[in-house]
C-alpha cells in the first residue's frame, strides 16, 4: 500500500526532515482552516497533557484535517525512544532479543494479539487507523475481543461438523460455507489491519520502502506477518529500558511511557 493513499498531509514545510535528527512525526488535527506557515499549539494525538507550537504544512489544511508533522527536538515529554529513519533492526532478525523473548513468541503464536499492543503504544484502532485517545483507548481489548470471538465461532462450527465426520456422512455445504466466510473476513481484516500499522510506524518513523515500492507494506503483511509484527514489537518496545510482557496492552509493564 502506498504512503500517497493515507488520508494524512506531510508537513514538509514545518520541519527538515532529518533521520539524524530524530524527527518523530506526530498526528495533528487542524483546529481551523489555515494557510500554509500559521502556527498554533496543537496537541499531539489529541492528549491536552502534549501540547507543542505546530506550524502548518504547504499547501494549508482545513478544518478537522488530520496531517503528521515532525515533533520538535525540543520536545521532553516521557516517551519510549526509538531509531528514526531506519528500522531498528531487519525483518529476519526475530531472535535479536533472544530465542525465549516475548516478542519473538507472542508474534509467532498470537499474531493479531501482538499486533493489538502495537496499536495501543501507537494509539491507532483495530484497523490500525490514527485515532485520538478517546477512540484508541480500548483498542487491545477490542482486537482480543475479535480474536477470542473467532476462536469461539471457530470451534462451534468445529462441534457443529464433528457428528457427520464420526458417522461418515457428507458435512453440509452450509458447514463449509460458514467456516470459509469467518477464516475471510479474519483473514483480511488481520492483512489489512497489520499493513495500516506498519505504514503508520514508518510514517512516524520517517522509515522509507526499500523493496516492493508502492506496496512493501501490503506485500509484508500478507507473506511475512509474524516477522513484520516482531520487527515492529522491537522497533517500537524501548526493551533496552523496559522489559517485554506478554499479556498487557502494550507489551510492557504497566506504567511504560507511550511512543510519544
Amino acid at each position: 500500500m502506498d504512503m500517497s493513499d493515507t488520508p494524512y498531509t506531510n508537513a514538509e514545510g514545518s520541519a527538515p526532515l532529518n533521520p539524524t535528527e530524530e524527527t518523530l512525526m506526530v498526528h495533528v488535527t487542524a483546529p481551523a482552516s489555515l494557510q500554509a506557515g500559521y502556527t498554533f499549539e496543537a496537541e499531539i494525538n489529541g492528549d491536552p497533557d502534549k501540547v507543542f507550537t505546530c506550524q502548518v504544512p504547504q499547501g494549508g489544511v482545513t478544518e478537522g484535517q488530520v496531517f503528521l508533522t515532525p515533533l520538535p527536538l525540543t520536545y521532553d515529554g516521557l516517551r519510549l525512544r526509538a531509531p528514526v529513519g531506519q528500522w531498528k533492526d531487519g525483518l529476519c532478525d526475530c531472535c535479536a532479543l533472544g530465542v525465549c523473548h516475548p516478542t519473538l513468541w507472542c508474534a509467532l503464536c498470537c499474531t493479531q494479539i501482538a499486533m493489538g499492543q502495537i496499536m495501543s503504544r501507537m494509539q491507532l484502532t483495530w484497523l490500525g487507523e490514527y485515532g485520538p485517545i478517546a477512540s484508541t483507548a480500548n483498542t487491545f481489548r477490542v482486537v482480543v475481543l475479535l480474536v477470542a470471538s473467532y476462536y469461539a465461532y471457530s470451534t462451534c462450527l468445529l462441534m457443529a461438523e464433528l457428528p457427520y465426520a464420526t458417522q461418515g456422512v457428507p458435512t453440509p455445504t452450509s458447514i463449509a460455507v460458514l467456516k470459509f466466510v469467518g477464516s475471510f473476513v479474519v483473514s483480511v481484516w488481520a492483512v489489512y489491519s497489520l499493513c495500516r500499522v506498519r505504514e503508520n510506524v514508518r510514517a512516524r518513523y520517517q522509515i522509507p520502502e526499500t523493496r516492493c515500492a508502492g506496496c512493501e507494506d501490503l506485500c509484508c503483511s500478507l507473506w511475512c506477518s509474524c516477522c513484520v509484527t516482531s520487527q515492529m514489537l522491537r522497533h517500537t518496545g524501548e526493551h533496552e529500558t523496559y522489559p517485554a510482557v506478554c499479556c498487557t496492552r502494550t507489551g510492557h509493564p504497566p506504567g511504560t511511557p507511550i511512543v510519544v
